[in-house]
């Protein structure tokens, strides 16, 4: 009950099949594709999935606060912080995002992958580059602006006009076509940001500026073998560092940018419905008692969703359609708590080296 005040909808699963009460409608087609996500959970691991009931909220920031709740309310959504409880969930665009002309997340992959590889390393443009929307009350992006001078900071940055983007269709957007930079930025929105996947997908090197938010897979990157970590304070002054050393150290920086792809190519949709079982898996446990869906819920199922869809919300959907697996999920392992925490300080440790060496 107190869970639902911040939620957006309620999802049980009961018996295999899914039911869904919604609270208020969320952005563009938010609700729909991450509904779609769990129906295809569903059919990948058919009776498998235990019973269980959540809610779940799709606006960007977590709002279950540690500091607020003896005993928290669970909620779920896209991303959380080291000060928050909400339960991070694999985003919408996984699954596609027909708004800006995204398609399912294995399909882009490939495309930005074989994308940047049309150019050698060598013959990248060797500085930093990032376009998106800086008008989303973010400091970071707001800061970001003013590092646009190739010739200083080593950093090109564009503003995304998504009302001109949208009339040309998205031609100047498509994200295979990003990759021609030796540096790509990585700058928090409003929120975590959805770009984080696809910029390390391009094989350049992930300069990540030092996040506030985390979603489901960001926790599990390492600074200097996946990304490079940027300093939010004397921001263009750590981006034109983070540009200097690479191209005086260029294998290493084309090594780690290899990196940053290669942890995005682990994790394709297979792993992405293992970490949605076992998170649902668990969760479940904790509930002593038996999901039973309210009378305002509504059971969906594939044919009743793609019945909602628009034309090219159907198209995407469809090609989101996942197979009943031939194996079982991949083995949850137990967690050795000393060891997380003493590679969690290792990371901190990396990235304070990095700042050390900003100031030489």
């Amino acid at each position: 009950m107190e869970a639902q005040k911040f939620a957006a909808f309620r999802v049980l699963i009961v018996g295999g099949r899914l039911y869904v009460d919604f609270y208020y409608a969320c952005v563009q087609s938010r609700a729909m594709f991450t509904v779609w996500g769990l129906l295809q959970l569903l059919r990948r691991y058919p009776g498998m999935v235990p019973d269980v009931d959540l809610m779940f909220d799709c606006m960007d920031r977590p709002v279950v606060n540690r500091m607020e709740y003896a005993a928290p309310p669970p909620l779920f959504r896209y991303c959380t912080t080291d000060e928050h409880f909400d339960i991070p969930f694999p985003d919408w665009s996984f699954w596609g995002w027909p708004e800006i002309n995204i398609g399912p997340w294995d399909e882009e992959f490939r495309n930005i992958k074989q994308g940047s590889q049309a150019i050698s390393w060598t013959r990248k443009w060797a500085r930093a580059f990032w376009k998106g929307n800086p008008d989303v009350q973010s400091p970071v992006r707001t800061e970001l602006l003013q590092c646009n001078n190739s010739r200083i900071w080593g950093a090109e940055i564009m503003r995304q006009n998504w009302v001109e983007e949208a009339r040309g269709g998205f031609a100047q957007s498509k994200l295979s076509n990003q990759c021609n930079h030796r540096y790509k930025i990585y700058a928090e929105g409003y929120a975590w940001s959805v770009s984080l996947k696809y910029i390390l997908s391009c094989g350049s090197l992930a300069l990540i500026i030092s996040p506030q938010y985390e979603d489901f897979f960001s926790r599990g990157l390492v600074p200097r073998e996946n990304y490079w970590p940027v300093s939010p304070t004397d921001l263009c002054w750590s981006i034109k560092f983070a540009v200097d050393w690479g191209n005086t150290n260029p294998s290493k920086a084309e090594a780690i940018g290899k990196g940053g792809q290669d942890f995005m190519e682990g994790l394709h949709m297979d792993r992405i419905y293992d970490y949605m079982y076992h998170l649902i898996t668990e969760y479940s446990k904790l509930q002593d008692f038996k999901p039973v869906p309210p009378s305002s819920a509504q059971e969906l199922c594939m044919e009743s969703l793609l019945c909602f869809a628009d034309p090219k919300q159907r198209q995407i959907l469809e090609r989101s359609t996942a197979s009943p697996s031939s194996a079982l999920p991949c083995r949850l392992q137990p967690v050795d708590h000393d060891l997380m925490e003493k590679w969690i300080q290792q990371k901190w440790k990396i990235i304070s080296d990095v700042r050390d060496l900003e100031k030489t």
